[in-house]
């Protein structure tokens, strides 16, 4: 069950990344962030997220790209970890994160 849950809230992620960065509000981009901060509580992801949020919430832009890519990175370190479809998709979210984060730089 867990693993269905993460494997929507994946595919929502991905689909909102897909969008581009400057078509997701700010609101929602913050509601998704601490949707993961939740699932991933006392993880170091789970600080980064928290750190992207207050630099959102800033307008930081040099700090969210850096942020971006960073999370891209351990996003991607993260699906090695994972198995299955949730690999595939957990590594999609990684590159995507990963991408954005360079959009902006």
């Amino acid at each position: 069950m867990a693993d269905s849950l993460r494997t929507i809230d994946v595919d929502t992620t991905i689909a909102a990344l897909q969008q581009g960065l400057t078509a997701i509000p700010v609101e929602q981009a913050i509601a998704v962030i601490e949707s993961w901060q939740q699932q991933l509580q006392g993880t170091d992801l789970a600080e980064d997220l928290g750190d992207l949020k207050q630099a959102l919430t800033e307008g930081d832009t040099s700090t969210i790209a850096q942020i971006l890519s960073d999370l891209g990175e351990d996003t991607s370190e993260a699906a090695s970890e994972a198995t299955g479809n949730v690999a595939v998709k957990v590594e999609q979210l990684g590159e995507l994160l990963s991408q954005a984060g360079q959009s902006l730089m």
